[in-house]
């Protein structure tokens, strides 16, 4: 076996109710956290903190950068008929549209949880 030749994929996550666990009508794509993209984000947020010196980072700022993190891990999306983020239905995937939509908690949460199930990327 060639441990090279083992590589991630891409995984899909029903997004669900956070009452009812039901699937809302929103899959998400996700590429892994040790992705090209989402690698070259860390090292913009690291790189950055450390320009800043001490005492720079703000739980604000913390947000801000998990929010980045995950949307550079956001590679598709599929909205279902009658499903909406604001005004907009079957939005385009654009960063503005994934930051938005990961501000909804609920949301950012499933998404990120799912991205720490490192197994799932290697699942045939």
């Amino acid at each position: 076996m060639d441990i090279l030749a083992i590589q991630p994929t891409t995984i899909t996550i029903d997004i669900k109710h956070p009452a009812s666990g039901e699937p809302i009508g929103l899959q998400v794509e996700c590429t892994s956290l040790e992705a090209d993209a989402v690698k070259a984000v860390e090292r913009a947020i690291k790189n950055k903190a450390l320009r800043g010196g001490r005492n720079s980072m703000t739980a604000e700022k913390i947000e801000d950068n998990t929010v980045d993190l995950l949307a550079a891990a956001i590679v598709g999306w599929k909205w279902d008929d009658g499903l909406s983020l604001g005004d907009l239905k079957n939005p385009p995937l654009t960063k503005v549209n994934v930051v938005r939509l990961l501000q909804v908690g609920w949301v950012a949460k499933q998404i990120d949880t799912a991205l720490g199930d490192e197994a799932a990327f290697f699942a045939n």
